[in-house]
């Protein structure tokens, strides 16, 4: 709903991982409130896997905004990119419009939105921002294969998977569940290390998950598809039992 006499309000919102049925009520109501609705990409050719989503469940004509944020590791182009980001937000914000941002999964769990929002907070401070929960890929991926990620004193630990592997060895042997993200083209290295730690048959990948062409493989020794690891979560279990 706009407003003419004041800067508009900022919503980041969680829309979960996949499933459009996993979209909270707070989450919906302020999507269908919004005037705009910015979604994120990884590529000006590609397509916003957010915007599809929730465009299945979002009454009413909305105004969309595709922001580009490029898959890649060089922080001063992605600096560039997010700035560029806070400028488009930011100037639709000061014509009283009321907009969300809205990010896969929770947005503070290895989201977009964590560097898009310290933008926000240091360039233009006046603007309002609210940021909405949502379900995350892990616990969404743990409800759809049944494991348990917590008992007890269980400790968990939750990492992303990078080149060089750093700090998985460490969680397999202090936490009790490891949950491992952003697996991607790591997916090989991930399974010949639990391999060798005797932990592939506690383990489950998740890939997809909420999607329709959602996989759960429990016997990830045997995986060999490498695509499989795009958009998927490792659940791993320390300790038999």
């Amino acid at each position: 709903m706009r407003n003419d006499n004041k800067i508009g309000k900022l919503y980041g919102v969680g829309i979960g991982p996949g499933d459009p049925t996993l979209l909270t009520l707070k989450a919906k109501d302020a999507l269908e409130k919004a005037d705009i609705i910015f979604a994120p990409k990884g590529s000006d050719e590609g397509i916003s896997v957010a915007r599809r989503i929730i465009e299945q469940v979002i009454e009413g004509k909305k105004t969309y905004i595709e922001l580009t944020f490029p898959m890649t590791k060089d922080k001063n182009l992605l600096k560039k990119y997010w700035k560029k980001a806070g400028q488009r937000i930011a100037g639709e914000l000061k014509k009283g419009k009321q907009s969300a941002f809205v990010t896969l999964g929770d947005p503070f769990i290895y989201s977009t939105y964590i560097y898009l929002l310290r933008i926000i907070k240091q360039d233009y401070p006046k603007i309002e921002v609210e940021t909405i929960p949502g379900i995350s890929a892990f616990n969404a991926a743990a409800s759809r294969a049944g494991f348990s990620l917590l008992e007890g004193k269980e400790k968990m630990a939750v990492l992303p998977v990078n080149e060089t592997m750093d700090g998985i060895e460490d969680a397999l042997k202090d936490f009790d569940t490891v949950v491992l993200m952003k697996v991607g083209a790591k997916l090989q290295k991930v399974i010949r290390l639990l391999k060798q730690k005797g932990l592939a048959k506690n383990a489950v990948l998740i890939s997809r998950v909420g999607h329709p062409n959602e996989k759960i493989i429990r016997n990830i020794a045997n995986i060999k598809d490498k695509e499989l690891g795009y958009l998927s979560v490792i659940l791993v279990k320390t300790k038999a039992g």
